[in-house]
């Protein structure tokens, strides 16, 4: 097997970006994220979700999300509430202080990906972003 296959490539770049992200949490008030905690919020991205969802994307269990969604709870990030949409599934939603992070980490994405661009370029990163954003199916 190649080492330059693309899973790989997209792997080893995704937790590149992880490492980076984790490195400008620990500077900061919310230095107390782990790397769990920092991919469950990402699929988040700053919107609501259930928790079977959240457990469906990170391909984890429903006690795990719970667990992570517990702690953050009680670090005063997200709050489970009953799903407006009925039956015994919690809806997982952004505190203030949660929303603050959001957009705290989102500031912080974008300062990462300036210095990325100012290592391979602007061109090729926006080229980058054109590809992923693709549709492939």
């Amino acid at each position: 097997m190649s080492t330059n296959n693309l899973k790989r490539l997209l792997i080893e770049r995704s937790q590149w970006f992880d490492r980076e992200i984790l490195a400008g949490v620990r500077s900061g008030p919310y230095a107390f994220i782990t790397p769990g905690q920092s991919r469950l919020l990402a699929h988040m991205g700053g919107r609501p979700m259930t928790m079977p969802e959240l457990a469906r994307r990170l391909s984890i269990s429903r006690q795990a999300v719970h667990k992570a969604v517990m702690e953050l709870g009680r670090r005063g990030i997200l709050e489970a509430r009953d799903d407006p949409a009925g039956g015994r599934v919690k809806l997982v939603t952004y505190t203030t202080r949660g929303r603050q992070l959001n957009r705290d980490g989102a500031r912080l994405i974008d300062q990462i990906e300036d210095r990325l661009a100012q290592r391979l370029g602007r061109d090729r990163v926006e080229a980058l972003r054109a590809l992923l954003s693709s549709d492939w199916d």
